[in-house]
Order: C-alpha cells, then sequence, then structure tokens
C-alpha cells in the first residue's frame, strides 16, 4: 500500500467546519539523507532542474522558430542554444552556495 500513496486523509465537512483526519501515513516516507550531505543534494537537484530548463527551454524555442518561418529552427540554432545555455545557468546558479557565479 505504501508504493502507490504515503498518506490517506478524509476530510468531513459539517456546515462551514471541515475536519481532516489522517487515517494512514507511510512510516518510511521521510528523506533518507544525513544532514552533511544535504547542500550537496540541494546542488545536485538544482542542476537537474538546470538541465530540464534547458530542454524545455530548447524545444520552445524551436517550436516558437518553426512557426514563424519554413525552416526558422535552422536559422535561430545559435540563438536558441545561447539564450537557452543561459536559461539553465541562472537556474544551476541558485544551487551554489554563497551566491559565487554572476546573473548572466
Amino acid at each position: 500500500m505504501g508504493e502507490l500513496f504515503q498518506r490517506v486523509t478524509v476530510i468531513q465537512r459539517r456546515g462551514n467546519e471541515s475536519e481532516s483526519v489522517t487515517v494512514y501515513k507511510d512510516p518510511e516516507s521521510r528523506r533518507q539523507s544525513s544532514v552533511m550531505t544535504e547542500p550537496f543534494e540541494r546542488m545536485a537537484r538544482h542542476l537537474v532542474r538546470a538541465q530540464i530548463a534547458f530542454g524545455q527551454e530548447v524545444l520552445r524555442r524551436h517550436e516558437r522558430a518553426n512557426r514563424r518561418r519554413r525552416d526558422g529552427w535552422l536559422v535561430e540554432a545559435p540563438a536558441t542554444l545561447i539564450e537557452s545555455s543561459r536559461k539553465a545557468y541562472n537556474e544551476a546558479r541558485k544551487g551554489i552556495p554563497f551566491k559565487i557565479l554572476p546573473k548572466a
């Protein structure tokens, strides 16, 4: 039962009042990382989000260039990659401690 969901909450409404009761809670739903590795995990998560942002931005700009004109993706490919890289860099920058990287 714990693989499908982590918590079951029943909400009972009586007029304007609502009361929630947790019926089931998975005991293993807490994080499994130590205090020493949390900053590294956070940084890794931001880097993964930066890669996702890069891919989504490239795809969005690619489709937009194709809508604007025929073979527009080929003409705008360098600008697409540069702008998408800048967006991914700014997303990755959020995971670096002490904000040592400048904003692009």
